[in-house]
C-alpha cells in the first residue's frame, strides 16, 4: 500500500510512515485542540510537493475568516490558495440535502480539482447523532469507496471524542483523538492513535505543541524503537573539571559515555560542581547545559564568579548554555529538544542542571522511571557524557514523591553532598561522598571540595 507521509514533525515517526493512500482518517477532539490547523498544515506543506487539497468545510464560518488564522502560520502560503489548496463550502448541500448530497458534492469537486488529500472540517457529532444509522453507515462506505477509488486520502475532521461515527468508527481506516488536558493551572495537548489499519504504530498518548510553525509531535521517548540498543560505555576517561575528584577517582575521570548524577540540597554546590564539568568543554569535545531552574545569564556569572572558565568556553564555541522547561513543555518536548540540541550541536559533554524540571510534568510520576532510562540510553549511544544535577526536595515537590531508589540505579556514577552543618567545616567546605562510579572505581569514598571565588 503506498503511504502519504504527512510531512508534519513526529507525527509520521509515529505512525510509521505516514497515512494510506485510499484510507479514511477521522481527527476527533474538543474546538481548539488543533484539528483544522493540522488539516491546513499538511495542505500547505503537500503543496510544496506540487500535491492537490480539497477542504470541503461543513460550517457557516467562512473560508475568508479560516484563512485569515492560518495566516499567522509560517506553513501557510497565498499563492497556493485555489493554486493547490481549494476550499469549498458543503454547508448548504448539508442543510438541504443531507449526507447523500455532501457526497454528490465531494465527487463532483474531486474530479474537478484533481485532488490526492480531501479534508472535511466541520461534521459535528450532534448532528450525525439526530440521523439514521443507516445513512451515517451509508456515508462512510460511499466516501471510502470514493477515495480509494480517485487514490485519495480523506481526513475527517469531528468535534466528537470516543464516539465521532458511533459504530461506523469500524469502517473508517483510522482514527486519532485529540485532547488538552489540564493540570496544575497548565494544559497540555495530547493525541491518541485509536486506530490505525495497515501498519505498526506508536501506540498510546503522545504531547503536541502548537505554534506558529503549526503542530509539532512528540513520540513517547521510552516507546521509539531501539537503535543499537546494547551501546557500551567507552574505554577513554573524561575529567569532572575538577582535580580534586579525578585524584581519587581510579584513572583520573569518568568512562566516555556514562552518566552522572549529582545529587544534594540548595546551596550545596551542585551547580558550581556541573560547571565545573562544563567548564572542561572544548572545540573538539563540545559542551551543553540546559538549565531548567536558572537563566543561562545567572549560570554566566556563577561560573565567573568562582573562577570557571565558562566565558572563555562560551567564546570559543566550545560551551552553548540554554533553559529547558521554561515554556510549560511536556516532558517528551524536553526529551526531544534535548536530543535535537545534541544531535544539532555534536554535543560530547552535557550538564541537565535541575532534574526537578523534567519532573514538573504531567506524565513524570507514572513514566519517569522509564522515560529517564531510555533518555541516558540514548546519550550513551550518542558518546555523550552527561552530568544531571538533583534536589531531593525540589523533586519530590515536583514529582509528588521523593527521589527512588531505582532511578538513580539508571546514573553510572552517583555523588553525593553530605548535609553537613556550617559548624562542622570550614567556611566555603563541602563534603562529596562518592557513591558509585562505574569502571575503575575509587580510592576514597569522600572528597572535600572548596567553594569559593578566586584569589584577587
Amino acid at each position: 500500500m503506498k503511504r502519504m507521509p504527512t510531512l508534519v514533525d513526529g507525527l509520521d515517526e509515529i505512525l510509521n510512515g505516514g497515512l494510506f493512500e485510499g484510507g479514511v482518517y477521522i481527527f476527533e477532539g474538543p474546538p481548539g485542540v488543533g484539528k483544522t490547523t493540522l488539516a491546513n498544515q499538511i495542505a500547505y506543506t503537500l503543496a510544496r510537493r506540487e500535491i492537490r487539497t480539497l477542504y470541503v468545510t461543513m460550517l457557516a464560518e467562512s473560508h475568508a475568516r479560516m484563512l485569515q488564522h492560518m495566516e499567522q502560520q509560517i506553513f501557510f502560503d497565498q499563492q497556493e490558495v485555489s493554486a493547490r489548496v481549494f476550499y469549498v463550502s458543503g454547508y448548504r448541500e448539508f442543510e438541504q440535502g443531507g449526507l447523500k448530497a455532501v457526497v454528490s458534492l465531494l465527487r463532483g469537486e474531486l474530479m474537478r480539482y484533481r485532488a490526492s488529500l480531501l479534508v472535511i472540517d466541520g461534521l459535528v457529532v450532534d448532528r450525525l447523532e439526530s440521523m439514521a444509522n443507516d445513512s451515517v453507515r451509508q456515508f462512510v462506505h460511499e466516501l471510502q469507496s470514493l477515495v480509494s477509488a480517485m487514490s485519495c486520502t480523506c481526513l475527517v475532521l469531528t468535534s466528537g471524542h470516543g464516539n465521532a461515527l458511533s459504530a461506523e468508527q469500524t469502517m473508517v481506516d483510522g482514527i486519532f483523538a485529540f485532547e488538552d488536558h489540564g493540570f496544575h493551572w497548565r494544559a497540555e495537548r495530547r493525541m491518541h492513535v485509536r486506530k490505525f489499519r495497515g501498519s505498526q504504530i506508536i501506540r498510546g498518548q503522545h504531547t503536541f505543541c502548537i505554534s506558529t510553525q503549526g503542530l509539532q509531535f512528540f513520540p513517547r521517548l521510552e516507546s521509539l524503537p531501539l537503535v543499537d540498543a546494547n551501546a557500551r560505555l567507552g574505554k577513554a576517561k573524561i575529567s569532572t573539571g575538577l582535580h580534586a575528584l579525578d585524584d581519587v577517582l581510579r584513572g583520573n575521570g569518568l568512562l566516555s559515555g556514562s552518566a552522572s548524577a549529582v545529587i544534594g540540597q540548595t546551596g550545596t554546590g551542585k551547580t558550581t560542581l556541573a560547571l565545573a564539568f562544563a567548564a572542561a568543554s572544548d572545540t573538539d569535545s563540545r559542551g551543553l547545559v540546559l538549565s531548567c531552574t536558572e537563566l543561562a545569564a545567572d549560570l554566566r556569572r556563577l561560573g565567573s564568579d568562582v573562577g570557571l572558565g565558562i566565558e572563555a568556553a562560551i567564546t570559543s564555541g566550545a560551551l552553548v548554555i540554554k533553559n529547558l522547561g521554561h515554556e510549560d513543555e511536556s516532558m517528551d518536548e524536553m526529551g526531544h529538544k534535548l536530543l535535537r540540541l545534541v544531535d544539532e550541536l555534536k554535543i560530547r559533554r552535557l550538564v541537565v542542571d535541575g532534574i526537578a524540571g523534567l519532573a514538573d510534568t504531567l506524565a513524570f510520576p507514572e513514566r519517569g522511571y522509564r522515560f529517564l532510562g531510555r533518555l541516558l540510553l540514548e546519550l550513551r549511544r550518542r558518546e555523550v557524557t552527561s552530568l544531571f544535577t538533583v534536589d531531593p526536595d525540589a523533586l519530590a515537590v515536583a514529582a509528588g514523591t521523593p527521589l527512588a531508589d531505582g532511578v538513580t540505579g539508571w546514573f553510572d556514577n552517583v555523588f553525593i553532598f553530605d548535609p553537613v552543618s556550617a559548624k562542622d567545616r570550614r567556611v566555603n567546605q563541602r563534603v562529596l561522598a562518592i557513591s558509585k562510579v562505574r569502571g575503575g572505581g575509587t580510592d576514597q569514598t569522600s572528597v572535600d571540595v572548596f567553594v569559593s571565588p578566586p584569589l584577587g
